[in-house]
């Protein structure tokens, strides 16, 4: 009944190939199901044969992995976007593009295209996938991530190295909106960073596409009030400093927010100025909040300045779900468990993963509502079915020489036990 259940779904919601669609649906199964590893010889083991044929799966199909996932996102944000709503109560917008990168460790640097990157604890071995998620009608739906390809790597495919920063806006550009959410006003989406994004170029970009931009500032972020950008000899000075020197007409404002508890929230001192940031040419709300705890300052910038002040920080927690997100392709469907060699075996893995999860959103199991718990449905649905080891028997069968000529009498047979029956 799982094979099936996830068959049907593959079959309405993405594009595969007749020949393909054993394999695809059996690895997104193995994906699916809850397991301590998301290996290929877990694949192996839930869908049947030899790992093998999962390894020449991702080695040899990988442009299928991303046109899968780029059909899959495009479906399910169609279908949302016509019932959008508001991100959230007193903000203008409906959709939110959130971006951020996880990284992915690996066990040495002679793996191909691993790096070492600065994770602010240390450094982390392996691979960083930039990804950018449409946050719509209360779901979080990822896009195919941007790679992050090392100098070497980009001049053995003959491409030019580019930043993270600079794939982002060159993603973006070719990002056309219209096919996912169909009609739409650009005044309806807006772009949410964290402060790794605190670049004027990728800040211009968006506010030039007509987006809103909603992103975290470096406290070292130049910025001046908006009565100091009329006085050209005012210097610019860090937010930091500017919140700290402009007091009277930023008084702290107590904002409440809501937890995932029920009943229970949170509470912020936040600030508001009304200026601009070096480098971004148009007026901005920035804030600065406060926790209740004093362990920090934030800083954030947004292209509203009329907006309340709440309602931008409440809106910004908002981008926690992508955090969310990447601790449930992490945890839940297996995009850290693969041991591949080659980089594009491993990013058609995380593709597929990216597509269980997305499948483990759409799928509806009576009394199962988390990911978790219908991971666990389909699991007891997949391992406590007897067809389920028969299927496994005849694939395995199928994989050894001559086991063509037994599988089909391996099947002959079953059809008359179950005829005589």
């Amino acid at each position: 009944m799982a094979l099936e259940l996830i068959a049907s779904l593959v079959g309405r919601l993405l594009e595969i190939p007749a020949r393909l669609v054993p394999v695809v649906v059996a690895y997104l199964l193995a994906l699916m199901v809850e397991a301590p590893k998301h290996t290929l010889a877990h694949a192996a083991k839930v869908g049947g044969g030899n790992k093998a044929r999962f390894s020449r799966l991702l080695g040899n199909h990988g442009p299928l992995a991303h046109d899968s996932l780029a059909s899959l996102s495009k479906r399910v944000v169609r279908r949302l976007a016509k019932k959008r709503r508001l991100v959230m109560k007193g903000a203008p917008w409906t959709v939110a593009i959130m971006i951020d990168a996880t990284l992915q460790p690996r066990s040495s640097l002679h793996v191909h295209n691993a790096q070492r990157f600065n994770h602010g604890q240390g450094f982390v071995v392996g691979h960083q996938w930039t990804n950018i998620v449409i946050f719509v009608g209360g779901r979080v739906v990822p896009l195919p991530p941007i790679a992050f390809l090392t100098k070497a790597e980009c001049r053995a495919r003959g491409e030019k190295y580019l930043t993270e920063h600079e794939r982002i806006i060159t993603y973006l550009e070719g990002l056309e909106l219209a096919h996912w959410l169909g009609l739409h006003r650009p005044e309806d989406v807006v772009v949410m960073t964290d402060s790794g994004y605190d670049a004027k170029k990728l800040a211009q970009f968006v506010l030039g596409k007509g987006w809103g931009w909603l992103s975290a500032l470096r406290a070292a972020r130049s910025a001046k009030t908006l009565t100091e950008v009329n006085l050209p000899k005012t210097k610019w000075r860090s937010i930091d400093a500017l919140f700290r020197a402009v007091k009277r007409p930023a008084p702290w404002k107590t904002v409440r927010t809501e937890t995932d508890r029920k009943g229970q929230r949170k509470e912020f001192r936040a600030r508001k100025l009304i200026g601009r940031i070096k480098g971004v040419r148009c007026d901005l709300a920035l804030v600065c909040s406060e926790k209740s705890n004093r362990k920090g300052r934030r800083y954030f910038a947004c292209s509203i300045p009329q907006l309340d002040t709440g309602v931008i920080v409440r809106t910004y927690q908002l981008r926690w779900k992508i955090e969310l997100f990447h601790r449930a392709v992490k945890q839940q469907t297996g995009m850290l468990d693969a041991g591949l060699v080659s980089f594009d075996a491993m990013a058609a893995h995380v593709m597929w993963s990216y597509c269980a999860y997305i499948l483990l959103e759409e799928i509806e199991l009576p009394g199962a509502r988390s990911l978790l718990e219908k991971q666990r449905a389909l699991r007891d649905l997949a391992v406590g079915q007897p067809w389920i080891a028969k299927i496994r028997a005849v694939a395995a069968t199928r994989t050894q020489y001559g086991g063509a000529e037994r599988a089909r009498a391996i099947v002959a047979a079953a059809l008359q036990a179950d005829m005589a029956s």
